[in-house]
């Protein structure tokens, strides 16, 4: 009774410990929800062992189960999966939750845990952008003036921006005395204050997706800079920053005033120029002797580093073999050989590695070892089998478990374990090798252990496949590949997912997608300040991946936008351009924001300013003309839509006659003869708008058995509503399609309808007996959006 009530919600500091489940070894209590936060300083990683392991079994495991959370992804086991099993984390935390339901309980689980040191050279840092966290070179470093220097590292994007610094040097006065980066005009090198513009031997676009090396020199005496990178010397020289020096006792940090997005590795410095012979000889594990990439030369927040199986200096010259912590993988081998990320087959992500699944069945002669003993066993046996062959393999995630829980004999264990491959040359390794290499060896298994006749199989792990999920499109990937992609809708940043290796199958999966970085559209703040930048963000959206609801969040934040902004031309032209996409959804997908977006549209021209004496802004669905208007000597006007040659756009013109245009509303002279309105509001009368939809998306199509066969238009004065004129606004709009058996009906539409969900009113419209067989003339008595039902 007692052990029920023990407290299994902890935070766990110590270097290394052991926990259980509740009432271990006894059988746990019903409904239990249990958590163990096991926490290691910056520069460790957590290492878990499952030292026994025996909960409910079922699919899926959704009565009992344990969950795993590595540090970007969660692993859940019932049943005995978990026995024997040795999980790390990517980072400094690793969290495990149990949950029993309310009936069969099981022995439970006993775990240790402890903190293993992690080098540097085995993991990449973030760059961090304006978020309060910067990586920097330790206060233990002391960095002398330099007059001459070399700086090496390895950088992969996340994602491009417009202004990038991938280093920034500032001295003891906080200027900046050495920096990397690029602005808009460019490339740039800062040396001493000194700008030297460096675009003719690098550029933005040589930093990609993938780890690269880059080498960075500079020399005093002749202003001369100069990279390498792709295994290429180039120089140019910056004469003003000859004669200057960068000064001693500064701070050097990774990023700047706005940072590159992506991925650092291995960055050090040198106090003297290399040459290019230096550089082509120079070893990745070469120590800076300024700054060196070492936990001792760095203060690293412990979110921004991350281990990386693929870095092209990990296990090099040393190895700690783990059971890996790659990011988001359930498993990823480690490795006795370095590892580069350069690979031929890109589409398939790197590194080029294959992964095999090895299984087999021992046999105890004697039933009388341990099953510590055994896996002992197994475990030297592959590791001598596969240690001296001509291909380099590694053998990792050894899984030894007792027959019986297949229905075997007392004294058979089946055997799991992982192969990775890596491509050092051109060479192939199939199955049948691996397969050839294990039976050579069947009879050296020692401790009176037998490996089951025909019991070996290997099975080349299988490539996660392309799938495609809203928004994304996840490529066909190796196992332990991280792909990288554009976050919807913000671009500017990146979600990851990685090709993982299942720990109780050994089989590949996606692991979910990190969207951390992405922004859901509800929650875009719009002010005044940002409008400019939230359009264009909602402009380059793909409208025809849209769902119904994101649609509607869409119209939701433009109209936000609108309300808030000052909306000069640039602004008003991206906000039609986002109207227009968002008419490209399905009349069904716009029913629910039509009107939003109409009104949208409507306070659009009215806020819009403008110089001149009108001005006219179209999109692919969408046109708007505004035309100043002077009360005083208003004498009428009209307004027409064309399609001018090999254009797409729809285009607006003032008072001049078109032949056959799409659309053309003439307003009278007496238009605001009986309109009731102060001195106040006549003189507020500063502009007649005109919109043009050639997409009819945003309309009822269907009502009463009548078919909207033409393109909408719209005008109003003002923000006024005029009605009852003595002379009627003459609208002409073209049909759609020729039916010349149906009768025109002119039409307006009426936002009080269907609850507000407007719909079409023929009041105070009638059509012209000078209407033709393909275009029809309204005469209306009020200003509003006008079109043409066939019934």
């Amino acid at each position: 009774l007692g052990c029920s009530s023990t407290n299994c919600n902890m935070v766990l500091t110590e270097a290394q410990g052991e926990f259980t489940s509740p009432c271990y070894p006894q059988k746990y209590p019903n409904s239990q929800a249990c958590k163990w936060t096991m926490q290691a300083p910056a520069g460790f990683i957590i290492q878990l062992s499952f030292l026994d392991f025996d909960l409910e079994e079922a699919p899926g495991c959704i009565y009992d189960r344990v969950v795993v959370n590595t540090g970007n992804t969660d692993v859940k086991f019932c049943g005995l999966t978990a026995n024997g099993l040795t999980l790390n984390s990517t980072g400094d935390v690793m969290e495990l939750s149990f949950i029993s339901d309310f009936s069969v309980q099981k022995r439970g689980f006993s775990v240790s845990f402890r903190h293993v040191a992690v080098a540097l050279r085995n993991q990449k840092v973030n760059i961090p952008n304006g978020n309060g966290q910067i990586t920097k070179v330790a206060n233990s470093v002391s960095i002398p003036t330099l007059s001459h220097l070399t700086v090496c590292f390895e950088l992969e994007r996340l994602s491009m921006k417009q202004t990038e610094w991938i280093f920034t040097y500032y001295d003891s006065s906080n200027n900046v005395a050495l920096s990397l980066g690029s602005d808009q005009s460019g490339m740039k090198m800062i040396v001493d204050g000194v700008i030297c513009t460096i675009d003719s031997i690098i550029t933005s676009a040589d930093f990609t997706s993938f780890m690269k090396p880059f080498c960075v020199l500079w020399t005093s005496s002749n202003g001369r800079v100069a990279v390498y990178v792709n295994e290429q010397y180039w120089a140019k020289t910056c004469a003003t920053s000859s004669g200057h020096s960068v000064p001693g006792g500064g701070l050097f940090r990774l990023g700047g005033q706005q940072s590159f997005h992506g991925n650092m590795y291995n960055l050090r410095l040198w106090n003297y120029a290399m040459t290019e012979q230096q550089l082509k000889a120079l070893n990745c594990d070469t120590v800076g002797n300024v700054v060196d990439w070492d936990n001792s030369h760095w203060t690293i927040p412990s979110t921004l580093a991350q281990t990386d199986a693929t870095l092209s200096c990990i296990c090099y010259p040393h190895c700690i073999h783990l059971t890996t912590a790659a990011p988001t993988s359930g498993v990823s081998p480690s490795s006795n050989t370095p590892l580069t990320s350069s690979c031929d087959s890109l589409g398939l992500g790197c590194p080029e590695d294959l992964f095999y699944r090895i299984s087999f069945v021992v046999d105890d002669e004697s039933a009388a070892l341990p099953q510590a003993e055994v896996e002992r066993a197994v475990a030297l046996w592959l590791n001598q089998t596969f240690q001296s062959w001509t291909h380099a393999v590694n053998v990792d995630f050894i899984s030894v478990q007792p027959g019986l829980q297949s229905g075997g004999n007392p004294g058979s264990y089946t055997c799991q374990a992982l192969l990775l491959y890596h491509y050092i040359t051109n060479e192939s390794l199939g199955e049948a090798a691996v397969s050839a290499r294990l039976s050579s060896r069947e009879g050296l298994m020692g401790a009176g252990l037998q490996i089951q006749p025909a019991s070996t199989d290997v099975r080349l792990i299988e490539n996660c496949p392309e799938e495609n999920p809203l928004h994304y499109r996840w490529p066909e990937s190796r196992p332990t590949v991280t792909r990288y992609l554009p976050c919807f809708p913000n671009k500017d940043q990146s979600t990851s997912r990685t090709c993982s290796i299942s720990p109780q199958n050994y089989s590949s999966y996606w692991s979910p997608a990190d969207l951390s970085n992405c922004t859901d559209i509800d929650t875009i703040q719009v002010s005044a300040e940002n409008a400019a930048e939230v359009a264009v963000q909602l402009a380059n959206i793909p409208y025809n991946e849209l769902s119904n609801e994101e649609v509607s969040k869409v119209v939701t934040k433009v109209k936000q936008l609108v309300n808030v902004a000052k909306i000069n031309s640039t602004l008003a032209s991206i906000v039609v351009t986002i109207i227009s996409n968002v008419m490209t959804s399905s009349e069904t997908v716009l029913a629910a924001t039509s009107e939003k977006a109409l009104k949208t549209v409507d306070e659009l021209v009215q806020k819009l300013e403008f110089e001149g004496p009108s001005i006219h802004i179209t999109s692919r669905h969408l046109a708007l003309g505004i035309s100043a208007l002077n009360t005083t000597v208003f004498n009428g006007t009209s307004f027409s839509a064309f399609m001018a040659p090999n254009t797409t756009d729809p285009q607006i013109d003032f008072e001049s006659e078109r032949l056959n245009p799409l659309a053309q509303v003439t307003l009278p002279a007496s238009l605001l003869s009986n309109v009731s309105l102060s001195d106040a509001d006549r003189s507020s009368l500063s502009r007649i708008n005109f919109m043009f939809f050639s997409s009819t998306n945003l309309f009822q199509k269907e009502q009463d058995g009548r078919s909207l066969n033409s393109y909408v238009v719209a005008s109003s004065v003002g923000n006024f509503s005029i009605s009852n004129l003595m002379d009627p606004v003459e609208i002409e709009i073209a049909h759609l399609s020729d039916q010349p058996y149906l009768t025109p009906v002119c039409m307006f539409w009426d936002f009080s309808m269907n609850n507000g969900a407007g719909g079409w009113n023929g009041k105070g419209c009638r059509t012209s007996k000078e209407s033709t067989r393909n275009t029809t003339i309204c005469l209306c008595d009020h200003l509003t959006h006008f079109g043409i039902l066939m019934v």
